[in-house]
């Protein structure tokens, strides 16, 4: 059965807040669900809360282990004031929780250098904004296009990553745009792939 903790910080309290039992975490990757080795498991806690912002102005680790041949690491967590945890191993997506779980899924990386190909002149002040979707994350990258001619992205391994792309006239989205498009990828985790992208 899952056990999940969901606790609040809650403000100044004593530095050294009082430890809770020991807590067995699995971690597993993201579609094949196989075990990972070597993941650290870092807890933190909240030691000042500005109550004004409503925002913690003070976060401390607070313990960490580090995944077995079976994905498993046992470690403590404050009482009180419990912030995050990071789950983060080389190769994959660092994952931030705000919730205290027997069993964390993580996703490896892959990667695609983009080969720039283009016949025409843009301005010199034109800009890339390249958007890397994935099915449970995404980000933006931004890309001067004068002095692009490759460019590698990070993706989302083991799962299709759809990859849209919009090239402004300035480093500003409300400039015009100038020229645009989007195409998939479906990278293997930890796969380097090539990709041509004429525009």
């Amino acid at each position: 059965m899952l056990a999940v903790f969901n606790i609040k910080c809650s403000g100044d309290k004593d530095p050294l807040p009082e430890v809770a039992e020991l807590v067995s975490f699995k971690v597993n990757e993201y579609k094949t669900n196989l075990s990972v080795q070597g993941v650290t498991v870092t807890t933190y806690y909240c030691r000042k809360y500005d109550f004004e912002f409503g925002a913690c102005t003070e976060v401390v680790m607070f313990a960490s282990c580090i995944t077995d041949n079976n994905g498993i690491c046992k470690s403590r967590f404050p009482e009180d004031n419990f912030h995050r945890i990071t789950i983060e191993k080389a190769g994959y997506w660092t994952k931030y929780m705000r919730e205290i779980s027997n069993e964390f899924i993580i996703q490896p990386e892959a990667w695609v250098d983009i080969n720039f190909i283009t016949n025409k002149e843009y301005p010199v002040t034109s800009y890339f904004f390249i958007a890397v979707i994935g099915e449970n994350g995404d980000y933006m990258n931004f890309v001067p296009e004068a002095t692009t001619s490759n460019q590698i992205l990070t993706l989302y391994g083991n799962e299709v990553n759809k990859i849209e792309w919009v090239l402004y006239e300035t480093y500003n989205s409300t400039s015009e745009i100038l020229n645009s498009g989007n195409f998939e990828l479906n990278p293997e985790k930890f796969e380097n792939l090539n990709y041509t992208l004429n525009y």
